[in-house]
């Protein structure tokens, strides 16, 4: 990132901090990011604002992060989590994994071309 102080994982324009989810959601992706070796699975949905409000730096990050950890086994962004433009960022981060076996990315309404 370019030395912004600010969350890429969370979009600032939404308001709804409903229960603590993006707690709970960046406590997940913190245990990515350090390779926990008790996560290895990472699975979200769409419906959750913590998901919609992620930036495309976000992604990207999200992306890379999943790309250094060694113990994330599968990988599920179903039900609208990722539109074209999401799909595009999250790849650009994620490149390789050595550890990735399933990778469910259904119900998203991503076009052909993607």
């Amino acid at each position: 990132m370019d030395g912004d102080d600010s969350d890429p994982y969370e979009d600032d324009s939404s308001s709804d901090s409903s229960f603590d989810l993006d707690d709970y959601w960046l406590a997940k992706v913190l245990m990515v990011k350090e390779n926990d070796p008790e996560k290895t699975m990472l699975a979200e949905s769409g419906d959750d604002n913590y998901i919609r409000n992620i930036t495309d730096d976000g992604w990207e990050e999200l992306g890379r992060d999943i790309s250094n950890n060694t113990h994330l086994e599968t990988v599920a962004l179903c039900s609208g989590a990722l539109d074209d433009q999401k799909l595009s960022c999250f790849f650009r981060g994620l490149t390789e994994s050595s550890s990735i076996k399933n990778m469910h990315l259904y119900d998203n309404g991503l076009s052909v071309a993607a």
